[in-house]
């Protein structure tokens, strides 16, 4: 029993618009991983997700639902220790509707941070018509000047009111949280595909990047290697519960095929010599199969997904819970 006991575990909570997933992982004394993932469904009226309002209805509701999760996890590993009660440190997943994403073009970056701060917010205020009134910004440099100095890089910058983040932090820390790291959905699982793609040379292509989970569509559009565009809006049709309205099922998929159409078409007028070789999709199990089919007849290049197989393999150890599109981001948050 003694083999899998460790001094600090690591978790991460995913919270969604209509279910909350929560990650660990343990590693013996040799340093081998095992991951365990709990997925459970939020009642209807939980989450209203919103880059600009509160995200959560009800707090109290929501914080029943985190305890239960991270305590089932916790029970169901009975060859370790745990310590009820004591508050531990997670990562936090946020879903993307939470937040606004923009990518931008620099000439010059500022060594300063207060100064590269300053200008990546007035240059989203400029340019991306966002209200940034009481929002805190986030920025990472994607791709450096040459060794110059001097030249164009890229940033990304994530937007989240204030209020919307102090909001999702109380919960979880009247759950018994720590939020030590608060991320965004989509860049997670950009992040956990970019992994093994480093090591095939695919990044280096032009490719279309797509997260259709969680009532929203998320499209990342790289070029020679580089983000050149990114567009995240919620999808049609999708009821607040996370599902379907009845009978709109191929009007959903048509319109997110769409989405993805329209946005290569948009960035094709920045950079005119872009020429999208594959399609990476991400989609809840219940679209999944149809939108693939559906991407690829659309957009006419081979649509991949990411395969469990290759995340296991990224991780180096066994993965124990269900290997669903909504276990994937708290995977993800601990791989």
């Amino acid at each position: 029993m003694w083999d899998w006991i460790t001094s600090r575990p690591q978790y991460c909570l995913k919270i969604g618009a209509h279910d909350l997933a929560w990650a660990e992982v343990h590693r013996n004394w040799r340093g081998r991983p095992r991951y365990q993932c709990v997925v459970s469904a939020l009642p209807e009226g939980v989450m209203r997700l919103s880059p600009l309002e509160p995200n959560i209805v009800l707090p109290h509701e929501l914080e029943s639902h985190i305890r239960a999760i991270a305590g089932s996890a916790t029970s169901q590993a009975a060859d370790r220790p745990s310590a009820a009660g004591v508050p531990r440190a997670a990562t936090v997943i946020l879903p993307d509707l939470a937040v606004r994403l923009a990518v931008l073009r620099l000439q010059d970056l500022p060594w300063s941070s207060e100064e590269r701060e300053a200008l990546v917010r007035w240059r989203l205020g400029q340019e991306q018509l966002l209200s940034l009134s009481g929002a805190k910004v986030f920025s990472h440099v994607l791709s450096d000047p040459g060794g110059s100095g001097d030249g164009p890089c890229t940033v990304l910058a994530v937007v989240v009111q204030e209020a919307v983040l102090a909001q999702y932090e109380a919960v979880c820390e009247a759950a018994g949280l720590i939020p030590q790291e608060v991320d965004v959905s989509s860049l997670r699982l950009f992040n956990l595909w970019a992994q093994g793609s480093w090591r095939t040379g695919r990044l280096t292509a032009d490719f279309l990047w797509v997260n259709a989970t969680d009532g929203g569509v998320t499209a990342f559009i790289f070029h020679q290697g580089t983000l050149v565009f990114l567009r995240s809006k919620l999808q049609g049709g999708i009821g607040s519960g996370g599902s379907w309205a009845p009978g709109s099922e191929q009007a959903g998929l048509d319109r997110i095929v769409q989405e993805c159409a329209d946005s290569i078409y948009a960035c094709q007028q920045q950079t005119p010599d872009l020429a999208i070789s594959q399609t990476v999709l991400i989609a809840d199990e219940a679209m999944g199969p149809g939108l693939q089919q559906q991407l690829e007849k659309g957009l006419g290049v081979p649509v991949k997904g990411l395969d469990w197989e290759c995340i296991r393999q990224y991780g180096g150890g066994t993965i124990v819970g269900p290997q669903t599109s909504a276990a994937l981001p708290a995977i993800a948050g601990v791989v």
